[in-house]
């Protein structure tokens, strides 16, 4: 292809793209240019030259609309052809890059869903472990708390077999021997005053501990709490503690029934018993109430004194001691609530609620 019609295209080329994108007044303006621009020989020529079938000679007398009609001619049929291929190749190029585009995304998204399936499995797995974990520890609670519930239930059958053996058995034998000894002053009542004054310190060392005994025998299980009830034997217990410490003790006692559970009635008296206890070791109290009423559908026991009092919130406060645990165990073995409300310098109260459970007279 010589360089005139290289340069012929290349201005058809131009000319077809000025006409696609001007408007038609631009586009007149431009054709009217046109013609003067072509009419030298030389571009005459190389028209010729481009289209030899249907221009056969120009010369500058031609007419300028045949001369501009060929040109045209030629411009349109090139655009004709040259835009769809041009639209065709971008829209090609467009889709390759497309192509590459989604090629990489669904290689991206492949790879990211691997690694969130890894993660899934790796959370499922530490799930399912938590699960058999929480499982295994909900079970060793309730292994626990049967095992305590056993351990305390034989310990309060031990006491109650120690108590009846020390009264029953033990005070016996040691009346028995204080009557023997009374005898035995009675015979010996000519007897020099030193050896009758030997026999009546021996039957009065006898008489107190026979009393000791009883004390025992009542503090490892006391026959009044079966006998008498649980409000009577609280009682009790309140008068030996303020005739034992000289504190100002009270027991105010509401809407008590007559029959209770004997699970309910032995963890209220122990709570009671143990409470006494920390009162006497720690509170540095002057006053103590001990309040035992009926409140909703249970038993709700109070113990209030206006000792020294502890942090609730400190580390080595005594929340966490074994007399307070112990109550704390003990009522919830009954399905109970067990709460302590202490401040420095302002005391401490325990409440304890059980169920209210009665057993059949």
């Amino acid at each position: 292809m010589s360089i005139s019609r290289v340069r012929a295209g290349i201005l058809a080329a131009g000319i077809a793209a000025l006409l696609l994108h001007f408007p038609t007044e631009v586009a007149r303006h431009v054709l009217s240019l046109v013609p003067h621009q072509l009419s030298t020989p030389f571009e005459l020529e190389n028209l010729a030259s481009l289209a030899p079938g249907t221009v056969s000679e120009f010369t500058p007398r031609d007419s300028d609309e045949s001369v501009w009609k060929a040109v045209l001619t030629r411009v349109f049929g090139m655009a004709l052809i040259g835009v769809p291929v041009w639209y065709f190749l971008q829209r090609r190029e467009r889709e390759e890059e497309l192509q590459r585009l989604d090629k990489g995304w669904a290689a991206r998204l492949h790879a990211r869903s691997e690694e969130l399936m890894a993660v899934n499995d790796a959370l499922v797995s530490e799930v399912s472990k938590r699960i058999d974990t929480e499982q295994s520890l909900e079970a060793n609670r309730r292994d626990l708390r049967l095992l305590a519930s056993q351990l305390l239930r034989l310990q309060e059958e031990e006491r109650r077999r120690i108590s009846r053996d020390l009264h029953d058995d033990i005070n016996q034998r040691l009346a028995l021997l204080s009557i023997d000894i009374e005898m035995l002053e009675r015979q010996l009542s000519h007897a020099a005053v030193g050896t009758v004054r030997t026999i009546r310190s021996i039957q009065d060392r006898i008489v107190e501990l026979s009393e000791g005994v009883r004390r025992l025998a009542y503090q490892f299980h006391p026959s009044i709490l079966d006998d008498l009830g649980l409000s009577i034997a609280l009682r009790r217990l309140i008068d030996d503690f303020q005739a034992r410490t000289g504190l100002d003790a009270r027991f105010i006692s509401k809407d008590i029934p007559q029959h209770l559970a004997q699970d309910v009635v032995t963890c209220l008296y122990r709570v009671t018993q143990e409470g006494l206890a920390n009162i006497t070791r720690h509170a540095r109290a002057s006053t103590v109430q001990v309040e035992l009423m009926r409140v909703r559908d249970g038993l709700q026991l109070m113990i209030r004194d206006d000792g020294v009092g502890f942090d609730m919130n400190h580390d080595g406060g005594r929340r966490g001691s074994l007399g307070l645990l112990s109550m704390k165990e003990r009522v919830s073995l009954v399905a109970g609530s067990f709460t302590i409300d202490s401040t420095p310098g302002e005391g401490t109260r325990i409440c304890a609620w059980v169920p209210f459970k009665q057993e059949r007279a």
